[in-house]
């Protein structure tokens, strides 16, 4: 990295991206796609990661007559970048155009597993509509928010054969950042998927609800809280960043949610920072930190005790906090059982 002539704040971002990309590769090295919904719930962080890393490359070769010989997307590949990194904002839209987007991702699902199945079981509506992944049976994700996550999803499509096209520049990346090596992970965590809707009802009912956008906000925090922050044994900033994007769209939406169910969600605010979810987000750590201020002890480089008054572990654990109480406090509206909400 010395050669690449890069200031200690520019090399302090380049690690950022350097750990991220580390996290997809131990995905790669650990995760069997066929097992699981892992992978397409994680769309969202993979757009996050890769599309922000070639957004900091543009930056940089932009800014210095020393370029970096990393590629930048194709037109086909910023397109497909730019849909996955969006869907994380799903929460920071109204929720009134959340519940219509899964509900239509929802009857698209219904449909297709209805149009597939034998005459008999399509007259009682014995089929089933989707599919909930667990780690040592929490919920962590489900078929329905893959779909949201995948506007280029097609029931009909090779939807593998697309996302590993599109996926081959990161590949590159982890390569050119030398990311090429897996974190340590906690091998009791188990993935599973169970199926709903046929001779297994649903926990949350056939039809779809508000209860069932409920369950997804627990399902997107599960997949961080356990499938990430716990999954992953070494302390990465990566786990700071996605919960802290979570948490921040999720403060957009649970008003609303109490708003319309006549209920009392409670998730702090007081973490709330434009300034840090753009410099986090998008690697600019230039923006806020001069090189004097840099901490090379901190995970994040001091970034949170510049923006946040807090050193990066105060604050993780102060997001995930937030993140676990907001999924039982959901759990505990739905009357789901607690071994579903979080793993005892």
């Amino acid at each position: 990295m010395d050669s690449l002539k890069l200031n200690l704040v520019q090399k302090a971002a380049f690690s950022l991206i350097q750990q991220d990309l580390q996290y997809i590769y131990t995905v790669i090295k650990y995760i069997k796609p066929h097992k699981s919904n892992y992978i397409p719930s994680m769309l969202p962080y993979l757009g996050v990661v890769i599309d922000g890393a070639e957004d900091w490359v543009k930056a940089i070769n932009n800014s210095s007559k020393c370029k970096l010989q990393i590629p930048l997307f194709k037109e086909s590949e910023s397109v497909f970048y730019e849909q996955i990194r969006n869907s994380i904002k799903m929460w920071n839209q109204d929720y009134d155009k959340i519940y219509k987007l899964l509900k239509n991702a929802y009857h698209k699902s219904d449909e297709y597993f209805g149009s597939v199945c034998n005459p008999i079981a399509k007259a009682v509506h014995l089929y089933d509509i989707y599919g909930m992944d667990t780690i040592n049976g929490a919920i962590c994700g489900n078929t329905i928010l893959c779909q949201y996550y995948s506007p280029f999803f097609s029931y009909t499509g090779n939807n593998g054969e697309y996302i590993k096209s599109m996926t081959e520049i990161g590949g590159q990346y982890i390569r050119l950042f030398n990311s090429i090596s897996e974190y340590t992970v906690n091998n009791d965590f188990k993935l599973d998927v169970q199926d709903y809707g046929g001779f297994v009802k649903s926990p949350v009912g056939n039809r779809f609800s508000d209860k069932f956008v409920l369950v997804s906000i627990i399902c997107q925090i599960n997949f961080l809280l356990y499938g990430v922050e716990q999954w992953i044994k070494e302390e990465i900033p990566t786990k700071l960043r996605f919960g802290y994007i979570l948490y921040f769209y999720l403060i957009n939406v649970v008003e609303q949610i109490n708003t319309k169910l006549g209920i009392t969600l409670k998730i702090d605010t007081k973490w709330k920072s434009d300034r840090f979810r753009n410099a986090m987000a998008h690697y600019k750590l230039g923006i806020v930190l001069k090189e004097d201020e840099l901490i090379n002890s901190d995970v994040m480089f001091g970034l949170t005790r510049k923006l946040l008054g807090e050193d990066y572990l105060i604050v993780k654990k102060s997001i995930y906090k937030e993140l676990k109480g907001l999924a039982k406090q959901i759990g505990e509206y739905l009357e789901l059982p607690k071994k579903m909400v979080y793993l005892q």
